[in-house]
């Protein structure tokens, strides 16, 4: 039989015949084993590395538009004026600000500690707590911290518990309600209330102009990574249309020529806006924006996870509505994940532009503003990656509860390899960020005071990483396979190293050293004089670094996720 013939063909190859690669094992599940895929030559590179390269081109420019638009909008509200305009326009972009945040918190306490609905409870409570407060902040009826922080937790919490469907409530939903209602109302004082400063209005409006560059050329790279599609793999991209007919007819161009228009109007007119005294009107548009450009990712996160989670049972697939195929089980968490990830973007981004920038000034201000602008990012960019970790989690748990041969394949099979590169490039980051903040902290005065805990910390996230990125065998099959080196495993007495129980403390220890080395550099700069301008040479380099192994890493776990299929 079959069997038996593969048997007697492994056993010749053992004995030395020379036998073409049995390359079986990457088409012979599902529909993929009854179609042969045509191979493709264009300069000297093959169909699937010209598809890479066009996506990865796509991904360079796009990454400065995913989450510098959020950033955007939050330093033009910073250094704004404070008129009746842009205090009403900072109430709507606190409740969006209070939505994105609930998120975040509300799903990390669903999935961490088990809230049923934590996300509902988180989101509702935070933006409602946020807008309830703004609301008093505009009339300047509630100006103290403590007093918003109660108001918002109350007002959230009330409003919050009706509208989560849950039979009976339960103290930690109430907990996590009052939680995000609190920091609702702490976000909305403190920005409704926030000294303006001109140099977060030159950070926003410079950034703005990147984003218009970049979009265009975002478009284009688009377009030339669609088209190689095309020609590449013609019958997988018109199985993808078909099956999401109406998102890809009517939502995605609706979608994106809005996005277009309205970024296009929020570049452009900036300065009459500000000339006419209306820039209220002008936060309002970027507010828009931050809206149509996250609901287009929302959308095409449902192909995207689609091709990874399709619903069961998959013989019916082409029996169920579009809907169904969009809103399938690694859906929500993907979208969790890319939200935390764009904002993480938006700030490493900037952190890339003001080190450039930095590099480049001759001029005494322009490097103390720019050596700014990277603090400014840095800060923002580490401050929002701080979740994603957890982002990750939530993602890969969906994807092991729908099928654990898919985790299994990502982790210890033939993308073993993929995650192993996933690994350095997450510790690094984290290490990076690290050695940034103490570079950064070596320009304030007295703060000396934390470089001997910093040590320590350092320590600890050189040994958390190494377990973070450290594999259970050096080869990419769950078993060594002729011609591998069955030596390349670990010791069974260290084997341990390769469990989740000590990626999971590993990768804890990365955030909790972060989180509280972030929390000395904050106190630092709030309580010492910040001599802008004199940073260590390697600041800027290591901004640089962060910037694109962000991207590279995006782009890494697109391929991870794509290839898991």
């Amino acid at each position: 039989d079959e069997e038996d013939e593969g048997g007697e063909e492994v056993a010749d190859g053992e004995e030395g015949e020379e036998e073409g690669e049995d390359l079986s094992y990457l088409t012979d599940i599902g529909p993929a084993a009854e179609h042969e895929f045509e191979e493709y030559s264009f300069l000297g590179l093959s169909n699937r590395k010209f598809t890479w390269a066009a996506a990865q081109l796509h991904i360079l420019f796009a990454s400065f538009i995913l989450g510098c638009p959020m950033f955007v909008v939050i330093m033009e509200v910073m250094g704004a004026r404070r008129t009746q305009g842009v205090r009403k326009a900072i109430i709507l972009s606190n409740v969006f600000l209070g939505v994105l945040i609930g998120v975040v918190i509300g799903i990390t306490g669903e999935v961490i500690i088990g809230i049923h609905h934590g996300v509902l409870y988180g989101m509702w409570a935070c933006a409602f707590g946020a807008l309830f407060v703004s609301f008093l902040n505009y009339f300047h009826k509630l100006m103290g911290l403590r007093g918003s922080a109660f108001v918002g937790a109350i007002a959230g919490t009330l409003i919050a518990m009706p509208l989560t469907p849950v039979e009976h409530y339960e103290t930690s939903g109430i907990i996590l309600a009052i939680v995000n209602g609190a920091v609702g109302g702490l976000l909305s004082n403190g920005i409704m209330f926030a000294k303006s400063d001109y140099k977060f209005e030159r950070l926003s409006h410079e950034i703005t102009k990147v984003i218009g560059i970049c979009y265009s050329f975002t478009a284009l790279t688009g377009g030339l990574f669609l088209f190689v599609m095309l020609i590449a793999y013609e019958d997988f991209i018109t199985y993808l249309f078909a099956s999401f007919p109406t998102l890809f007819m009517v939502g995605y161009p609706t979608l994106f020529i809005l996005e277009t228009a309205v970024m296009y109007i929020y570049v452009y007119s900036w300065d009459p806006l500000n000339k006419a005294n209306k820039k209220g009107r002008h936060i309002v548009t970027g507010v828009i924006l931050n809206i149509l450009g996250l609901s287009l990712l929302v959308a095409l996160d449902g192909p995207a996870t689609f091709m990874q989670t399709p619903p069961k049972p998959l013989n019916e697939l082409m029996n169920i509505g579009e809907w169904a195929k969009i809103a399938n089980s690694a859906w929500m968490p993907l979208n969790y994940h890319r939200l935390v990830g764009n904002g993480t973007f938006g700030g490493y981004m900037v952190c890339v532009i003001g080190a450039y920038m930095y590099l480049w000034s001759d001029k005494k201000e322009d490097r103390e503003y720019y050596d700014w602008v990277g603090y400014i990012g840095n800060l923002i960019g580490v401050a929002i990656m701080l979740p994603l970790p957890a982002m990750g989690y939530i993602f890969v748990r969906e994807i092991y509860q729908y099928d654990a041969t898919i985790g299994m394949y990502i982790m210890s099979d033939r993308e073993s390899m993929f995650m192993l590169v996933q690994g350095l490039l997450v510790g690094t980051m984290f290490s990076a960020s690290n050695i940034y903040m103490w570079v950064s902290m070596k320009r304030i005065e007295n703060a000396e005071r934390f470089f001997p805990a910093m040590k320590f910390g350092f320590v600890l996230i050189i040994i958390a990483a190494t377990i973070w990125f450290t594999p259970r065998r050096f080869f990419a099959t769950m078993m060594p396979e002729p011609g591998m080196d069955s030596s390349m495993v670990l010791p069974d007495n260290l084997a341990f190293l390769a469990l989740m129980v000590s990626k999971n403390t590993a990768a804890f220890c990365l955030v909790t050293v972060t989180f509280i080395n972030y929390i000395f550099y904050t106190i630092a700069t709030k309580t010492g004089k910040v001599a802008y301008g004199k940073i260590n040479p390697l600041g800027p380099y290591v901004l640089i670094f962060l910037g694109f192994a962000d991207i590279w890493l995006m782009s890494w776990m697109g391929t991870i996720r794509s290839l898991s299929r």
